[in-house]
This record gives structure tokens, C-alpha cells and sequence, in this order.
């Protein structure tokens, strides 16, 4: 059943084309790789997972959350098949991803310092395991606490809201934050327009209490932004991030994470409108901000110069991506190891880089490496490296696309 599963997908994806073609096709080879691990084949598993990472990083941004689900499964099947120096690696690059896009304190959070707490417990580092395990349980204490009074929080609040306005009259800063958290609340039970209604009522409050600079009306802006994102009214979003990126530049520190929320948000929408030359200065920008916030030889560094080099690539300036490929293999070597797949994939970019520039032998040594790296993480449990085709499909067609959650803020400003 497994062979006749994976020779469909094989076909399938020769006729796949489009972004959600190709996340559905991720979606199936993970299917497929979980399939086969909980039948125990862990050799063939690895390979339908290997391939639903690939794919996600190249129709993804390669921080999407959905490139840490990817990297959590494959790093499971490392762990049954005892190969757990992978297995850390893959668990700790999914926690790193987990907290760039959904914060500290979120349960994905929680799932991968609980992974890491189990793959130390199986090596005996008991101090380890109970450090992440505590992390894990304090995430999920407030979690819980905060979905089981979700409903009745509302209500709650949107009581208080009604006696803070009798009490303190109703334009005070502290009721405009009061209706964001509400807005916030309403979405995250998925009434997305009574979630519309406060989050408006926030933003005119902050605007005639505040003024319209002031970081908190860039807060309403933004999440009013995230929502209209997450009903697909692209222009009505493009509107509100920029608005909230112009007060955030002026407000906050250049390496704040919420410019640099607003920064990365927006720069995925300009892409996801095709409007490229709108996308470029912000991608720089996140590479500036990236830097300020960990140093310049971070992996989150070269992940941000990978994505500016593969907008740079679509717009066919392969002059200006070359530098910031390099500069990202360099980092991701120094900070993973030459045989990360982070590295492979950066190979596989120069290799279609040199390609289409005509240098045809520099491209094979490139790509000859990259399929190397591929074939030492295939055959860490016994597997073979499936039969590639040439990754000038899965390099520059890259599209980012935004994360079906909407990360909408509270109290952060």
C-alpha cells in the first residue's frame, strides 16, 4: 500500500503547479512518512518526510511554522531509530522557529521543549530533560487556564469594559486597550467580525485619546491588519500594516520585535501581491533587524538573507542574490555543520543561480554537494535518497504565503 501511495504522489507532483498545489502535496508526503513510521519501516519514512520538508521550505518561508511542524516529524523518526544528535538539531531548529513566529509563551512552544525533554530523558541527561520539561509545563499551565476561560473571560471583560465606561467615562487609554484585548479574544473563537468591531473601537479610541502616532494605535492597526489578512482583504491589510509600520519606525528601536513583526508581515503580503519592488526594502530590513537582535552570524540571519536572495532571484537580479547566498552558506556552516540540510538547500540555490548564469561546471559541484548532504541524512537510518529532479523548480519559484493563524498582539506594543 505504501509503494503504491508514494508512485501516486511521484505522479502527482509532476503535474503539481501553484503555491497550495504544492502545500497540498507536502501535506500528503507527510501522510505517507507518518504512514510508514507507525508501521515501523523508519528508512523509508524518512524519505516522503525529507520531501515534505523540502518542499515546505521552498513554498514557505523557511521559518513558516509549517516548516517546524515538517522538522518535528522527521526528528520523531530519529528519535525511534535512536539517532538522536539529528534528532536535537531538527527538535531545536523547530523551537527556534516555533518562538520566532508565535512568541515564548505559546503551546507550539510548549510541544517542542516537551520533545526535547523526552529525546534528553532517552539519553539519560536528566538535568536537561527536567529544565525543558518545566519550561514546557509552565506554557501549558497558562494555556490551559486561558482556553478554558476564554468564553467566559469575554464576557467578563466586555462587563468591565461596560463598568469602566460608567465609572471613568469612555475614552481612557486603559478602556482602548480593554476593547483590543477583546478583539483579540473574539478572534481567537473565531467571530472574526464582532472581533472586527472592538478592534475598530480600540483603534478610534487610541487615535482620539492618544493621537494617531502613538505606538498603541500602530498595535490596533496591526491587528486590524492580521484580520483583514486572515479574511483575504489584501489591499484593506496592505493599508493598515503600512500605517502601522510608518508609526512603529518612528516609535520603537529599530531591533523591537514589533517593527520587526510589522516588517515581516508586510513583506510577505508585498510578495503575496506580486508587488516585489515594495517587498525588497523590507526584506533588507529584516536582515537589519535580525542582526541588532542575535549578531551577524545567527541562522536566523541567514534565513532572512536567503528569503531577500530568493525575491532577488524572481526579480531575475542574480547579481544582487549571489553576495547574500554566500554570505548565508557561510553562516549556516560556521552555526549547523557543512551537512546540515539548511546548507543543502542553500547549495541547491547557488547551484540554479550558476545555471542560469551559464556556469554550467561551478552549478554541478554545487548541486553534487547539495545531493551529498542529502543522501548522508537519507541513509542515517538505512534509507536510499530517492531520485531527485533538478531543484530549479523548487528554488526560485519560491512563495511565501501567511501562516493560517493570525498572531495577534495584546498587550505587546
Amino acid at each position: 500500500m505504501a509503494a503504491e501511495y508514494f508512485d501516486s504522489l511521484k505522479q502527482y507532483e509532476k503535474n503539481c503547479e501553484g503555491e497550495e498545489s504544492m502545500i497540498c502535496l507536502a501535506d500528503l508526503y507527510e501522510t505517507l512518512g507518518r504512514f510508514l513510521k507507525d508501521l515501523g519501516l523508519l528508512s523509508q519514512a524518512v524519505v516522503p518526510l525529507q520531501r515534505s520538508l523540502e518542499i515546505r521550505e521552498t513554498a514557505l518561508d523557511p521559518d513558516h511554522p509549517r516548516v517546524a511542524h515538517a522538522l518535528h516529524q522527521l526528528a520523531s523518526v530519529y528519535v525511534q531509530g535512536k539517532k538522536f544528535g539529528n534528532a536535537e538539531q531538527l527538535y531545536k531548529q523547530a523551537l527556534e522557529i516555533a518562538e520566532n513566529a508565535y512568541g515564548a509563551d505559546h503551546p507550539h512552544v510548549a510541544r517542542e521543549l516537551e520533545a526535547l525533554a523526552t529525546l534528553y530523558q532517552k539519553q539519560n541527561k536528566y538535568e536537561q530533560a527536567e529544565h525543558f520539561r518545566k519550561k514546557s509545563f509552565k506554557i501549558r499551565q497558562k494555556a490551559t487556564r486561558r482556553k478554558g476561560n476564554l468564553y467566559g473571560f469575554a464576557l467578563l471583560r466586555r462587563r468591565a469594559l461596560q463598568l469602566e465606561e460608567l465609572t471613568l467615562g469612555k475614552d481612557t487609554p486603559d478602556n482602548a486597550r480593554t476593547l483590543n484585548e477583546l478583539g483579540v479574544l473574539y478572534y481567537l473563537q473565531n467571530n472574526l467580525e464582532t472581533a472586527d468591531q472592538f478592534l475598530k473601537r480600540s483603534l478610534e479610541m487610541r487615535e482620539r485619546v492618544l493621537g494617531p502616532d502613538h505606538p498603541d494605535c500602530a498595535q490596533s492597526l496591526n491587528n486590524l491588519a492580521a484580520l483583514c489578512n486572515e479574511k483575504k482583504q489584501y489591499d484593506k491589510a496592505e493599508e493598515l500594516y503600512e500605517r502601522a509600520l510608518d508609526i512603529r519606525r518612528r516609535a520603537l528601536a529599530p531591533d523591537h520585535p514589533s517593527l520587526a513583526y510589522t516588517v515581516k508581515h508586510l513583506a510577505i503580503l508585498y510578495k503575496k501581491m506580486g508587488k516585489l519592488d515594495k517587498a525588497v526594502p523590507l526584506y533588507e530590513l529584516a536582515v537589519e533587524i535580525r542582526q541588532k537582535s542575535f549578531g551577524p552570524k545567527h541562522p536566523s540571519v541567514a534565513t532572512a538573507l536567503v528569503n531577500l536572495a530568493v525575491l532577488y532571484s524572481q526579480m531575475k537580479k542574480h547579481i544582487e542574490a549571489l553576495p547574500l547566498y554566500e554570505r548565508a552558506l557561510k553562516i549556516y556552516e560556521d552555526s549547523l555543520g557543512r551537512m546540515h540540510p539548511r546548507v543543502g538547500e542553500t547549495l541547491k540555490n547557488l547551484a540554479v543561480l550558476s545555471y542560469e548564469e551559464g556556469d554550467f561546471e561551478k552549478a554541478a559541484e554545487l548541486y553534487k554537494r547539495a545531493m551529498e548532504i542529502k543522501e548522508a541524512e537519507t541513509s542515517l537510518l538505512g534509507g536510499k535518497a530517492p531520485s531527485r529532479h533538478s531543484s530549479s523548480g523548487d528554488t526560485f519559484s519560491l512563495k511565501t504565503t501567511h501562516s493560517p493563524n493570525v498572531f495577534l498582539h495584546q498587550g505587546q506594543r
